[in-house]
């Protein structure tokens, strides 16, 4: 692997909301504990740390510069180097969207997008208090209020499709808006991104900051697994941590390890075997992109190391188990929104808000393989769209995202 593939990898990494699970992989043993303990707590009060994912699309950057003056642009034009793409008015915003790339006419779908992205402009515009300065960077739900379904207002900004009461404060606050956005971090003039502090800074009804929604009954927690858990991590957090030594790995040149674990599990997950997860991993190896002389120091380097990579995976494994239990009971209680894909219940999943990093709450072996492939080939596609429509991407990252079999859509920004 290249050195700057790898430095991709880990900006990722940093930026991603982890799998409760995954976070074994960058935390050792702590991370285990970690998890489990926020997992533990739900059954105590903590059910009101956990919030619904979204799935919105497209990702914008919307605020003021220093000199006040508002600014609307998708994430590409916000970083844009060959033009700027920081866009001033409606005109130029979609003036800016249709002129990118190599030229030519636009598919119609490309047009109607970077209309309905001068339609909001004005929305956003007087959202954003004339006082402030900075930006904010999220995505999109809804360009325009949702369709009323039988009570119900509906939206399908990507691959989920939310389905809101409309008779609930979130779907009275719906009703009143024009446009609907879900922002999750702040950014300055210079790219520096923070939390987002405060969601009640902006001014109006017409755009809809969606607010989390959060869990409304505690989950029941399975005792016995956690107990059996624990006393695994306790009995092993040791070899564990050896294993995902920096140090070490680093002096082996295999620092990328962590994420070879990690795009090892994507695997099982799309191939739907994450209840043998870690029996074939020196198989999935050699037929790895993996280089071949890292592929002999990693299996040497598990065969020198057994206790620590059994306890690794009879830990993720049993993390994932007690995860898949509380989301199964989470999609089953009644709420003012409800995520699907397809005809199947769930969405993004659920977050689980820790001062030590969130967690993503997701059950991977029913909803996130059927998730994954939908939204691998959804993201390729556009991808390969947008490639073509505006030439601002480059599509040999398309295939370095499907070679480390990760999915290019589920990417937290």
């Amino acid at each position: 692997m290249r050195f700057f593939e790898f430095k991709h990898i880990v900006k990722e990494m940093e930026a991603r909301i982890q799998h409760a699970e995954d976070v074994v992989f960058w935390e050792g043993s702590a991370g285990a504990k970690r998890a489990l303990t926020a997992l533990s707590n739900m059954a105590k009060g903590g059910e009101k740390n956990v919030t619904i994912k979204w799935d919105g699309s497209p990702a914008v950057v919307f605020g003021r510069n220093p000199k006040g003056k508002f600014v609307f642009t998708d994430k590409s034009g916000f970083v844009a180097k060959g033009y700027d793409g920081k866009s001033q008015s409606g005109d130029d915003l979609e003036n800016m969207l249709l002129s990118r790339g190599k030229g030519g006419d636009k598919s119609a779908s490309y047009k109607a997008f970077a209309g309905n992205m001068k339609d909001v402009y004005d929305e956003y515009e007087k959202a954003v208090p004339k006082k402030h300065r900075g930006y904010f960077k999220g995505d999109l739900l809804y360009f325009n209020k949702p369709k009323l379904v039988d009570g119900a207002y509906i939206f399908k900004p990507n691959t989920v499709q939310y389905k809101v009461q409309a008779d609930s404060d979130l779907g009275k606050r719906v009703g009143r808006s024009k446009t609907g956005i879900v922002v999750h971090r702040v950014v300055d003039d210079a790219g520096t991104e923070g939390p987002l502090q405060n969601a009640d800074i902006f001014e109006g009804h017409e755009v809809l900051v969606l607010p989390p929604v959060t869990t409304q009954d505690p989950p029941q927690i399975d005792d016995a697994g956690i107990k059996n858990l624990s006393g695994i991590i306790n009995k092993n957090g040791a070899a564990i941590d050896k294993l995902l030594d920096e140090n070490t790995l680093r002096n082996m040149k295999v620092t990328d390890f962590p994420n070879i674990l990690y795009t090892y599990t994507n695997r099982c997950v799309d191939d739907n075997c994450l209840t043998n997860l870690g029996k074939d991993f020196v198989q999935w190896l050699a037929g790895s992109k993996v280089s071949r002389i890292k592929q002999g120091k990693i299996i040497e380097y598990i065969r020198a190391n057994m206790q620590g990579v059994n306890a690794l995976w009879q830990t993720v494994s049993g993390i994932m188990k007690v995860k898949d239990d509380i989301v199964q009971q989470l999609e089953q209680q009644p709420a003012d929104v409800k995520a699907t894909i397809g005809d199947k219940p769930g969405g993004e999943g659920y977050v689980l808000a820790h001062p030590g990093g969130d967690m993503k709450l997701v059950n991977r072996s029913n909803f996130s393989a059927a998730n994954r492939a939908v939204k691998r080939e959804g993201a390729i596609m556009r991808a390969k769209e947008f490639v073509k429509e505006t030439g601002d991407f480059d599509p040999g990252e398309i295939d370095f995202m499907q070679r480390r079999g990760d999915d290019p859509a589920d990417v937290d920004d």
